[in-house]
Protein backbone atom coordinates (compact mmCIF):
# COMPACT_ATOMS: atom_id res chain seq x y z
CA UNK A 1 0.00 0.00 0.00
CA UNK A 2 1.40 3.38 -0.91
CA UNK A 3 1.21 6.42 2.06
CA UNK A 4 -0.06 9.72 1.03
CA UNK A 5 2.24 11.09 3.50
CA UNK A 6 3.24 14.99 1.73
CA UNK A 7 2.34 17.60 3.54
CA UNK A 8 -0.64 18.61 1.09
CA UNK A 9 -2.20 15.10 1.25
CA UNK A 10 -2.16 15.01 5.03
CA UNK A 11 -3.55 18.48 5.08
CA UNK A 12 -6.68 17.12 2.37
CA UNK A 13 -7.07 14.55 4.62
CA UNK A 14 -7.51 16.22 7.61
CA UNK A 15 -10.62 18.93 6.07
CA UNK A 16 -12.08 15.99 4.75
CA UNK A 17 -12.32 14.44 7.35
CA UNK A 18 -13.37 17.98 9.81
CA UNK A 19 -16.01 18.20 6.64
CA UNK A 20 -17.55 14.76 6.68
CA UNK A 21 -18.17 15.07 10.87
CA UNK A 22 -19.69 18.22 10.53
CA UNK A 23 -21.66 16.81 7.86
CA UNK A 24 -22.76 14.12 10.61
CA UNK A 25 -22.89 10.70 8.68
CA UNK A 26 -20.95 8.06 6.81
CA UNK A 27 -20.51 9.02 2.78
CA UNK A 28 -21.46 6.51 0.49
CA UNK A 29 -19.18 7.04 -2.51
CA UNK A 30 -19.60 5.39 -5.78
CA UNK A 31 -16.12 4.64 -7.93
CA UNK A 32 -17.58 4.08 -11.54
CA UNK A 33 -13.78 3.27 -13.16
CA UNK A 34 -11.96 0.13 -12.64
CA UNK A 35 -8.82 2.55 -12.33
CA UNK A 36 -10.21 5.00 -9.64
CA UNK A 37 -11.24 1.32 -7.87
CA UNK A 38 -7.24 0.10 -7.94
CA UNK A 39 -6.12 3.82 -6.97
CA UNK A 40 -8.53 3.70 -4.04
CA UNK A 41 -7.31 0.63 -2.44
CA UNK A 42 -2.95 1.13 -3.56
CA UNK A 43 -3.47 4.16 -2.19
CA UNK A 44 -5.17 2.89 1.10
CA UNK A 45 -8.18 5.32 1.16
CA UNK A 46 -10.80 2.88 3.09
CA UNK A 47 -8.27 2.44 5.99
CA UNK A 48 -7.72 6.17 6.31
CA UNK A 49 -11.59 7.18 5.75
CA UNK A 50 -12.43 3.69 7.74
CA UNK A 51 -14.93 6.21 9.59
CA UNK A 52 -16.14 8.37 6.83
CA UNK A 53 -16.52 6.62 3.45
CA UNK A 54 -18.34 3.38 2.48
CA UNK A 55 -16.64 3.00 -1.21
CA UNK A 56 -18.52 1.24 -3.71
CA UNK A 57 -18.07 0.52 -7.18
CA UNK A 58 -19.72 0.75 -10.25
CA UNK A 59 -19.77 -0.96 -14.02
CA UNK A 60 -16.79 0.47 -15.29
CA UNK A 61 -14.06 -2.53 -15.95
CA UNK A 62 -14.97 -3.88 -19.49
CA UNK A 63 -13.67 -6.97 -18.78
CA UNK A 64 -16.12 -7.47 -15.27
CA UNK A 65 -18.82 -6.73 -17.90
CA UNK A 66 -18.03 -9.06 -20.80
CA UNK A 67 -20.80 -11.86 -21.50
CA UNK A 68 -19.50 -15.29 -20.79
CA UNK A 69 -20.58 -16.42 -23.64
CA UNK A 70 -18.48 -13.89 -25.50
CA UNK A 71 -15.86 -16.19 -24.17
CA UNK A 72 -17.51 -19.44 -25.21
CA UNK A 73 -17.64 -17.65 -29.17
CA UNK A 74 -14.15 -16.97 -29.44
CA UNK A 75 -13.17 -20.27 -28.31
CA UNK A 76 -15.27 -21.99 -30.88
CA UNK A 77 -13.95 -19.32 -33.26
CA UNK A 78 -10.47 -20.45 -32.40
CA UNK A 79 -10.67 -23.47 -34.26
CA UNK A 80 -10.76 -21.78 -37.55
CA UNK A 81 -9.27 -18.46 -36.38
CA UNK A 82 -6.39 -16.77 -35.32
CA UNK A 83 -7.57 -14.56 -32.20
CA UNK A 84 -6.29 -11.56 -31.08
CA UNK A 85 -7.11 -9.86 -27.62
CA UNK A 86 -6.06 -7.93 -24.69
CA UNK A 87 -4.38 -10.02 -21.89
CA UNK A 88 -6.33 -9.25 -19.48
CA UNK A 89 -9.05 -11.15 -20.77
CA UNK A 90 -7.35 -14.90 -20.78
CA UNK A 91 -8.66 -16.08 -18.12
CA UNK A 92 -11.77 -14.58 -17.98
CA UNK A 93 -13.98 -17.85 -17.24
CA UNK A 94 -16.74 -18.43 -20.13
CA UNK A 95 -19.07 -21.24 -19.64
CA UNK A 96 -16.78 -24.19 -18.98
CA UNK A 97 -13.35 -22.60 -20.12
CA UNK A 98 -11.22 -19.31 -20.81
CA UNK A 99 -8.97 -18.26 -23.74
CA UNK A 100 -5.93 -18.93 -21.63
CA UNK A 101 -7.13 -22.65 -21.30
CA UNK A 102 -7.93 -22.96 -24.99
CA UNK A 103 -4.61 -21.42 -25.71
CA UNK A 104 -2.58 -24.42 -23.32
CA UNK A 105 -4.99 -26.75 -25.97
CA UNK A 106 -3.27 -25.37 -29.31
CA UNK A 107 -5.28 -22.61 -30.17
CA UNK A 108 -3.52 -19.63 -31.85
CA UNK A 109 -4.63 -16.78 -29.57
CA UNK A 110 -2.57 -14.07 -29.52
CA UNK A 111 -1.97 -10.89 -27.09
CA UNK A 112 -2.46 -7.68 -28.84
CA UNK A 113 -0.67 -4.58 -27.58
CA UNK A 114 -3.08 -1.99 -30.15
CA UNK A 115 -5.85 -3.00 -32.30
CA UNK A 116 -4.28 -1.19 -35.44
CA UNK A 117 -1.22 -3.67 -34.31
CA UNK A 118 -3.23 -6.51 -34.39
CA UNK A 119 -4.60 -5.59 -38.10
CA UNK A 120 -0.88 -5.29 -39.50
CA UNK A 121 0.15 -8.83 -38.29
CA UNK A 122 -3.52 -10.57 -39.28
CA UNK A 123 -3.64 -9.40 -42.35
CA UNK A 124 -0.47 -12.20 -43.63
CA UNK A 125 -1.53 -14.47 -41.77
CA UNK A 126 -5.09 -16.11 -42.63
CA UNK A 127 -8.55 -15.75 -41.28
CA UNK A 128 -8.27 -13.85 -37.99
CA UNK A 129 -10.48 -12.24 -35.67
CA UNK A 130 -10.02 -9.24 -33.29
CA UNK A 131 -11.89 -9.29 -29.95
CA UNK A 132 -13.06 -5.57 -29.27
CA UNK A 133 -13.35 -4.95 -25.73
CA UNK A 134 -13.58 -2.20 -24.24
CA UNK A 135 -15.15 1.41 -23.50
CA UNK A 136 -14.95 5.00 -24.90
CA UNK A 137 -10.75 4.67 -23.99
CA UNK A 138 -10.41 1.86 -26.43
CA UNK A 139 -12.79 2.58 -29.66
CA UNK A 140 -10.93 4.55 -30.89
CA UNK A 141 -8.32 2.40 -31.52
CA UNK A 142 -10.79 -0.32 -32.49
CA UNK A 143 -12.11 2.33 -34.97
CA UNK A 144 -8.58 3.44 -36.52
CA UNK A 145 -8.39 -0.54 -36.93
CA UNK A 146 -11.31 -0.52 -39.21
CA UNK A 147 -10.41 2.59 -40.88
CA UNK A 148 -7.09 -0.21 -42.08
CA UNK A 149 -8.91 -3.06 -42.64
CA UNK A 150 -11.66 -1.24 -44.91
CA UNK A 151 -8.95 0.56 -46.87
CA UNK A 152 -6.71 -2.59 -47.74
CA UNK A 153 -9.76 -4.37 -48.40
CA UNK A 154 -8.68 -7.30 -45.97
CA UNK A 155 -11.00 -10.21 -46.39
CA UNK A 156 -9.18 -12.56 -43.86
CA UNK A 157 -9.70 -10.33 -40.90
CA UNK A 158 -13.11 -9.54 -38.74
CA UNK A 159 -13.98 -8.01 -35.39
CA UNK A 160 -16.79 -9.39 -32.60
CA UNK A 161 -17.22 -6.48 -31.00
CA UNK A 162 -18.00 -6.10 -27.43
CA UNK A 163 -17.41 -2.66 -27.14
CA UNK A 164 -19.56 -0.49 -24.69
CA UNK A 165 -20.27 2.97 -23.94
CA UNK A 166 -20.22 4.75 -20.50
CA UNK A 167 -23.05 7.38 -20.12
CA UNK A 168 -25.94 4.63 -20.34
CA UNK A 169 -24.80 2.15 -17.41
CA UNK A 170 -24.10 5.34 -14.76
CA UNK A 171 -28.06 6.27 -16.15
CA UNK A 172 -28.78 2.86 -15.56
CA UNK A 173 -27.78 2.75 -11.85
CA UNK A 174 -29.47 6.16 -11.40
CA UNK A 175 -32.85 5.27 -12.41
CA UNK A 176 -32.59 2.41 -10.49
CA UNK A 177 -32.53 4.12 -7.83
CA UNK A 178 -28.63 4.08 -6.96
CA UNK A 179 -27.99 5.98 -3.67
CA UNK A 180 -24.92 7.38 -3.24
CA UNK A 181 -23.30 11.50 -1.74
CA UNK A 182 -20.50 11.54 -4.47
CA UNK A 183 -19.60 10.00 -7.75
CA UNK A 184 -16.24 10.22 -9.32
CA UNK A 185 -16.53 9.86 -12.92
CA UNK A 186 -13.86 8.40 -15.25
CA UNK A 187 -11.30 10.64 -16.20
CA UNK A 188 -9.82 8.71 -19.17
CA UNK A 189 -13.68 8.40 -20.73
CA UNK A 190 -13.71 12.08 -20.06
CA UNK A 191 -10.60 12.88 -22.19
CA UNK A 192 -12.28 11.25 -24.67
CA UNK A 193 -16.09 12.77 -24.47
CA UNK A 194 -15.32 15.78 -22.77
CA UNK A 195 -17.34 17.23 -19.97
CA UNK A 196 -19.94 17.80 -22.00
CA UNK A 197 -20.76 13.99 -22.65
CA UNK A 198 -21.49 13.90 -18.74
CA UNK A 199 -23.86 16.50 -18.77
CA UNK A 200 -26.70 14.84 -17.69
CA UNK A 201 -25.43 14.17 -14.46
CA UNK A 202 -26.28 17.83 -13.64
CA UNK A 203 -29.66 16.38 -13.15
CA UNK A 204 -29.62 14.51 -10.36
CA UNK A 205 -29.01 15.61 -6.92
CA UNK A 206 -25.66 13.97 -6.50
CA UNK A 207 -21.54 15.97 -6.35
CA UNK A 208 -20.44 14.14 -9.59
CA UNK A 209 -16.34 14.86 -9.69
CA UNK A 210 -14.30 14.31 -13.20
CA UNK A 211 -11.64 12.73 -11.51
CA UNK A 212 -7.52 11.85 -12.22
CA UNK A 213 -5.69 8.79 -10.80
CA UNK A 214 -3.09 9.30 -8.23
CA UNK A 215 -3.64 9.90 -5.09
CA UNK A 216 -3.59 13.38 -4.51
CA UNK A 217 -6.15 13.68 -7.72
CA UNK A 218 -8.80 11.36 -5.60
CA UNK A 219 -7.97 13.26 -2.26
CA UNK A 220 -9.14 16.64 -4.27
CA UNK A 221 -12.03 14.90 -5.58
CA UNK A 222 -13.21 13.85 -1.73
CA UNK A 223 -12.84 16.96 -0.60
CA UNK A 224 -14.67 19.12 -3.06
CA UNK A 225 -17.44 16.50 -2.51
CA UNK A 226 -17.94 17.23 1.17
CA UNK A 227 -17.73 20.76 0.25
CA UNK A 228 -20.51 21.15 -1.77
CA UNK A 229 -22.57 18.81 0.45
CA UNK A 230 -21.55 21.13 2.92
CA UNK A 231 -22.62 24.22 1.16
CA UNK A 232 -25.45 23.13 -1.59
CA UNK A 233 -26.50 19.49 0.11
CA UNK A 234 -29.64 19.32 -1.79
CA UNK A 235 -28.27 20.38 -5.25
CA UNK A 236 -25.69 18.40 -7.60
CA UNK A 237 -22.93 19.64 -9.62
CA UNK A 238 -20.24 18.29 -12.73
CA UNK A 239 -16.94 19.27 -11.25
CA UNK A 240 -13.82 18.78 -13.63
CA UNK A 241 -11.35 18.25 -11.38
CA UNK A 242 -8.72 16.48 -14.02
CA UNK A 243 -8.61 19.66 -15.98
CA UNK A 244 -4.68 19.41 -16.90
CA UNK A 245 -6.50 16.39 -19.07
CA UNK A 246 -10.01 16.70 -19.63
CA UNK A 247 -11.43 19.57 -21.68
CA UNK A 248 -15.04 20.84 -22.30
CA UNK A 249 -15.84 18.73 -25.75
CA UNK A 250 -13.33 15.91 -25.52
CA UNK A 251 -11.07 14.50 -27.70
CA UNK A 252 -12.61 15.12 -31.56
CA UNK A 253 -10.52 13.33 -33.32
CA UNK A 254 -10.91 10.35 -31.42
CA UNK A 255 -14.77 11.77 -31.59
CA UNK A 256 -14.50 11.50 -35.19
CA UNK A 257 -12.81 7.98 -35.39
CA UNK A 258 -15.72 6.08 -33.75
CA UNK A 259 -18.55 8.13 -35.15
CA UNK A 260 -16.74 7.20 -38.59
CA UNK A 261 -16.79 3.42 -38.06
CA UNK A 262 -19.43 3.22 -35.08
CA UNK A 263 -23.01 3.44 -34.16
CA UNK A 264 -24.90 3.04 -31.11
CA UNK A 265 -26.64 -0.04 -29.96
CA UNK A 266 -28.25 -2.21 -26.97
CA UNK A 267 -25.58 -3.71 -25.07
CA UNK A 268 -25.49 -6.60 -22.80
CA UNK A 269 -23.74 -6.53 -19.15
CA UNK A 270 -22.61 -9.68 -17.88
CA UNK A 271 -24.93 -10.33 -14.96
CA UNK A 272 -26.90 -7.10 -15.00
CA UNK A 273 -28.56 -7.61 -18.53
CA UNK A 274 -28.97 -5.31 -21.41
CA UNK A 275 -28.60 -1.77 -21.17
CA UNK A 276 -30.30 0.53 -23.71
CA UNK A 277 -27.58 2.28 -26.00
CA UNK A 278 -24.81 1.24 -24.04
CA UNK A 279 -22.98 -0.07 -27.09
CA UNK A 280 -21.30 0.05 -30.21
CA UNK A 281 -21.72 -1.57 -33.51
CA UNK A 282 -19.92 -1.37 -36.93
CA UNK A 283 -22.14 0.65 -39.69
CA UNK A 284 -24.12 -1.06 -41.91
CA UNK A 285 -21.53 -0.54 -44.59
CA UNK A 286 -18.70 -2.26 -42.29
CA UNK A 287 -20.70 -5.35 -41.42
CA UNK A 288 -18.64 -7.33 -43.30
CA UNK A 289 -15.63 -7.28 -41.20
CA UNK A 290 -17.98 -8.06 -37.85
CA UNK A 291 -18.85 -11.07 -36.38
CA UNK A 292 -21.68 -10.71 -33.88
CA UNK A 293 -22.18 -12.45 -30.71
CA UNK A 294 -25.89 -13.84 -29.26
CA UNK A 295 -26.09 -13.43 -25.57
CA UNK A 296 -28.07 -16.79 -24.32
CA UNK A 297 -29.02 -17.09 -20.73
CA UNK A 298 -26.13 -17.16 -18.63
CA UNK A 299 -25.22 -20.39 -16.12
CA UNK A 300 -25.95 -19.52 -12.33
CA UNK A 301 -22.90 -19.18 -10.17
CA UNK A 302 -21.82 -18.21 -6.77
CA UNK A 303 -20.25 -15.25 -7.97
CA UNK A 304 -21.52 -11.67 -7.25
CA UNK A 305 -19.80 -9.71 -9.92
CA UNK A 306 -23.07 -8.33 -10.84
CA UNK A 307 -23.79 -6.95 -7.26
CA UNK A 308 -20.17 -5.70 -6.63
CA UNK A 309 -20.60 -3.61 -9.80
CA UNK A 310 -23.47 -2.41 -8.95
CA UNK A 311 -22.77 -0.75 -5.80
CA UNK A 312 -24.63 -3.60 -4.15
CA UNK A 313 -22.06 -5.37 -1.50
CA UNK A 314 -18.29 -5.11 -1.31
CA UNK A 315 -15.79 -7.80 -2.70
CA UNK A 316 -15.73 -9.48 0.85
CA UNK A 317 -19.87 -10.07 0.62
CA UNK A 318 -19.41 -12.55 -2.09
CA UNK A 319 -19.60 -16.31 -0.44
CA UNK A 320 -16.50 -17.39 -3.12
CA UNK A 321 -13.85 -14.02 -2.75
CA UNK A 322 -10.72 -15.05 -1.21
CA UNK A 323 -11.67 -18.74 -1.18
CA UNK A 324 -12.15 -20.84 -4.34
CA UNK A 325 -11.85 -17.39 -6.14
CA UNK A 326 -8.49 -16.22 -6.63
CA UNK A 327 -6.64 -13.84 -9.11
CA UNK A 328 -4.85 -17.26 -9.90
CA UNK A 329 -7.92 -19.12 -9.95
CA UNK A 330 -10.76 -16.83 -10.76
CA UNK A 331 -14.35 -17.72 -10.32
CA UNK A 332 -15.93 -14.25 -11.72
CA UNK A 333 -14.72 -11.31 -14.04
CA UNK A 334 -13.71 -9.02 -11.12
CA UNK A 335 -11.30 -10.99 -10.05
CA UNK A 336 -9.36 -11.01 -13.58
CA UNK A 337 -8.51 -8.26 -14.78
CA UNK A 338 -6.47 -5.98 -12.43
CA UNK A 339 -8.85 -3.11 -12.60
CA UNK A 340 -11.68 -5.38 -11.34
CA UNK A 341 -13.21 -4.39 -7.68
CA UNK A 342 -12.32 -8.30 -6.24
CA UNK A 343 -8.49 -8.07 -8.02
CA UNK A 344 -7.78 -4.74 -6.11
CA UNK A 345 -9.76 -5.65 -2.62
CA UNK A 346 -7.82 -8.85 -2.83
CA UNK A 347 -4.35 -7.76 -3.59
CA UNK A 348 -4.71 -4.23 -1.43
CA UNK A 349 -7.34 -4.64 1.27
CA UNK A 350 -8.28 -8.22 1.80
CA UNK A 351 -6.22 -8.31 5.65
CA UNK A 352 -7.09 -5.12 6.36
CA UNK A 353 -5.40 -1.43 6.26
CA UNK A 354 -3.86 -0.33 8.92
CA UNK A 355 -5.03 3.41 9.52
CA UNK A 356 -1.99 5.55 8.69
CA UNK A 357 -1.56 7.34 12.42
CA UNK A 358 -0.18 10.70 10.59
CA UNK A 359 -3.78 11.65 9.83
Amino acid sequence: MKQLSDRTSALLVRQIKNNVAAIGRKLKILEVCGTHTVSIYKYGLPAVFGQEFEFVSGPGCPVCVTHQHYIDQLIELSDSHTIFTFGDMLKVPGSCSSLAQARANGADIRIMYSPPEAVVQAASIGNSLIAAVGFETTAPAFGLAIKMASERKLKNVFFVNELKTMPAPIQMLMANGLSTDGILLPGHVAAVIGVNGFEFMRNYQVPCIIAGFTGLDILISLYRITQHLLAEPQQGCLINQYSRVVSTTGNPTAQALVAAYYEPCDAYFRGIGIIKAAGLRLRPQLQQFEISCSYPPEAPSQCRCAQVITAQIQPRQCPLFANCCTPESPQGPCMVSSEGACAAYYRYAREGLDINENY
